[in-house]
């Protein structure tokens, strides 16, 4: 479950039609939901004419016409698990998760994938909208239709509602393309990589390195994660072999971000772990080469100077002038992400403390990227599944419970970019985590398919969807490995 200050996904820079503000559309569609979902699950046990029922009525009128005076149309859309505010995508936070699930779950029962308000409404007209709403049946795809002629019928030309299965098709292509946030999600995590590639190779050429592009490119992934955080982690899927050390300093940066966005930090704390993150494994540039890529057991004098890495990242830190007035937090999370919980691990402390939350959070990322990356001394990674059960083993000594368990939600317990089996025979990538954190198990997924011709399709679902009698229409069997099976798996995220 996500926390923030806002519940309403907003674009930076994207004008609004009539003069009303991002933030104040955030605020009146965070207040719509929750009206919304009060009046309709008070209609459902009183009449029309029950005090109660008519105040939230009142109130819902009141939150749809304040959003029609100034747009002049109110459009609410369900698109694969999230609800799009005119062609804004709403976040909820713990007090909206009510409301916001109730709508997604009703809207998929009745096979009604949204509705349009056109101009000002009145009693009558938002009355006839709830109680046709109640009396449409599940699961019939004739309802929106069914709907619309009632409203016609009343005269109300104002309200009507479109099938749950074009929204489908206009989600499945949302998602296929993702012109915009996906084009510049790919420029921002390769852009990051050469840079970072730049700084340390500068570093170790005893040079002066320019970090400022990193700065501006890390507030460009802050951005992207808070406005889809799905698409910065499939990014993560890329592991470079021959890149690692860069490949890896990406990664570890997206996922603490993300942790970050997950924990409700301001833009400008992300901002300041993101650089920690992309920054923490800077002092392994000090380290001799054949030391950090050394194919076999490190020796014992080769192992301390490894262990020193954090340190000597600190002080090549506290040397990058450009990165302005550096946060306390920033050197002390290079410093600890290799502390754990019980104070063991390195660099070694004089006086016990507990490590900082900056390094609590990068040592997650950091240990889980690293496992499930192919290493010179590791041919054969961990699947994602088992990278977070062998973590989970270390939860008291090594990591943050409470932090490891908003990262395995963050991942999930089928993680994003793992390969599974669903009960159906099909094969498919989980892709974005369900927000219910009682339904980590069914995560939205790509379903991967061979046509006629035999060439490889894929279609978007989401494991949540009911089917018949209270069960799934499909689970989760098992994981399996995309090797054996010959899939690769970045290509469904770039």
């Amino acid at each position: 479950m996500e926390t923030g200050a806002s519940n309403v996904e907003v674009k930076e820079g994207t004008p609004l039609p009539l003069g009303m503000s991002n933030a104040e559309l955030s605020e009146r569609g965070n207040n719509l939901l929750k009206k919304l979902h009060l009046m309709m699950r008070v209609s459902q046990i009183f009449g029309a004419n029950n005090v109660t029922f008519r105040r939230f009525m009142r109130e819902s009128l009141e939150a749809i016409n304040a959003i029609t005076e100034k747009e002049r149309r109110l459009s609410l859309k369900m698109l694969k698990g999230d609800i799009f505010l005119n062609d804004q995508r709403l976040r909820h936070s713990v007090d909206g998760f009510a409301s916001f699930k109730y709508f997604i779950t009703q809207w998929k029962k009745k096979r009604i994938g949204g509705v349009t308000f056109e101009g000002v409404l009145d009693e009558r007209m938002l009355q006839e909208f709830v109680y046709t709403m109640n009396s449409l049946p599940d699961g019939r795809d004739e309802n929106a239709a069914d709907f619309n002629e009632r409203m016609a019928y009343h005269k109300i030309h104002s309200i009507e509602v479109v099938p749950l299965d074009e929204t489908e098709d206009e989600d499945a292509d949302s998602i296929l393309q993702k012109d915009d946030q996906k084009v510049v999600a790919k420029k921002v995590f390769f852009e990051t990589l050469g840079t970072i590639k730049e700084v340390i190779t500068q570093i170790k050429q005893k040079r002066y390195p320019d970090v400022r592009k990193l700065k501006r490119l890390v507030q460009a992934s802050v951005r992207l994660a808070m406005e889809d955080e799905s698409i910065m982690l499939g990014l993560t899927t890329i592991k470079n072999y021959d890149e690692y050390t860069f490949n890896h300093s990406v990664n570890v940066s997206i996922y603490s971000i993300a942790v970050g966005r997950r924990l409700g930090l301001s833009k400008k704390a992300l901002t300041e772990l993101g650089i920690t993150a992309l920054l923490h494994d800077l002092g392994k540039s000090k380290v001799p080469r054949e030391i950090v890529n050394k194919p076999d057991k490190l020796d014992d004098a080769e192992w301390v100077l490894m262990k020193k890495h954090p340190l000597m990242g600190v002080e090549i830190v506290l040397n990058l002038k450009q990165l302005g007035e550096l946060n306390p937090r920033t050197v002390i999370g290079i410093f600890d992400h290799h502390l754990k919980t019980d104070l063991s691990g390195y660099p070694g402390l004089f006086r016990k403390k507990e490590p900082s939350l900056f390094g609590r959070i990068i040592q997650i990322a950091d240990v889980y990227d690293a496992m499930t990356t192919p290493r010179v001394y590791r041919k054969k990674s961990f699947s994602p599944d088992q990278a977070l059960a062998i973590m989970l083993k270390d939860r008291e000594t090594t990591f943050d419970p409470i932090l490891l368990k908003v990262f395995i939600g963050l991942v999930g317990i089928f993680p994003v970019g793992s390969l599974v089996l669903l009960d159906t025979k099909e094969i498919a990538i989980p892709y974005k985590m369900n927000p219910d954190p009682e339904l980590l198990d069914r995560p939205q997924v790509i379903v991967i398919h061979r046509d006629g011709k035999g060439e490889v399709k894929k279609s978007f679902v989401d494991l949540s969807e009911p089917g018949s009698a209270g069960a799934y229409k499909r689970s989760i069997v098992k994981t399996l490995d995309p090797n054996k099976y010959h899939i690769d798996i970045v290509k469904y995220f770039i």
